[in-house]
């Protein structure tokens, strides 16, 4: 499927036709796109052996230049498990001098360790749920993919000595590649489980914040209505303070010269005040 995609969409770009990606994706030019695929779902029964895969390769081989893209599906599969994967580190070595851009799909063990151990080569693989026996549709970068022969086996019925048996029957090197591979897995999923969770507490750090911003704009504003409010009630007290001195004031020069008496200035101040 990522095979497929990754040389469809290139095409599409190249052909200036709108790609189904998100923003910002960026697409390489090439000056060829080169592809071995053999397609085991098609309806009709593919007649492809290893021979007719092989002289595809031998021209691929033999038109390819630095800026070309080649798409291998399952590479050198088909024959002898020790010879084929051989022949495919070999061609790969080859292609990877000459700066070509590769992309292979294979189950072979040899081509997962040669990816770990060579500059310009990186492992990936799909996501693949043992559980509901489906693809996730997950493109895992930098991960080998794991067999999951003796698992998917297990889900479908087969019993379980026989499994037990196929186990082993494989040689200990093997096994301890699988086992690397699961480790990888699962530290990959708990990693990921790990950043999920950073993830959440981030978001529930942010919405926290957020109510708490909310939260002090809210109390400010409280804060500057009191003050306006105790300010305006500071400025009517003034007022009604000078405008009673003023009174006094002018009360007593109206009656400066007629000495009023206490009562008499005490009287017209609270008729004042009152008005």
């Amino acid at each position: 499927m990522s095979l497929k995609t990754v040389g469809l969409l290139t095409l599409m770009g190249q052909a200036g036709l709108h790609i189904p990606a998100g923003d910002r994706s960026q697409l390489a030019v090439f000056e060829n796109v080169y592809a071995d695929i053999g397609d085991e779902q098609s309806i009709e029964q593919s007649l492809s052996t290893f021979s007719s895969h092989m002289t595809n390769i031998v021209t691929i081989l033999k038109k390819v230049t630095p800026n070309s893209l080649v798409l291998f599906d399952e590479l050198c599969s088909g024959t002898d498990p020790t010879e084929g994967a051989a022949l495919a580190i070999s061609i790969l070595s080859r292609l990877l001098m000459r700066g070509v851009r590769v992309m292979a799909t294979t189950h072979y063990s040899e081509l997962k360790v040669f990816a770990l151990s060579t500059e310009g080569v990186q492992n990936a693989c799909c996501e693949f749920d043992v559980e509901t026996l489906s693809p996730t549709y997950r493109l895992l970068i930098g991960i080998p993919g794991k067999s999951n022969a003796f698992a998917i086996s297990g889900k479908l019925g087969l019993t379980d000595d026989i499994i037990a048996d196929a186990k082993t029957r494989i040689t200990s090197n093997e096994q301890n590649f699988e086992d690397l591979i699961a480790d990888l897995e699962a530290s990959r999923k708990t990693i990921e489980k790990e950043r999920l969770e950073i993830e959440q507490y981030k978001q529930e750090l942010a919405k926290l914040h957020a109510q708490a911003a909310t939260k002090q704009e809210k109390l400010d504003n409280r804060r500057d209505k009191i003050i306006q409010e105790a300010n305006e009630q500071a400025l009517a007290i003034l007022k009604e303070a000078k405008e009673a001195a003023d009174a006094s004031i002018r009360n007593f020069h109206k009656y400066g010269t007629t000495n009023p008496t206490a009562s008499d200035l005490e009287k017209n101040v609270r008729h004042c005040a009152a008005e």
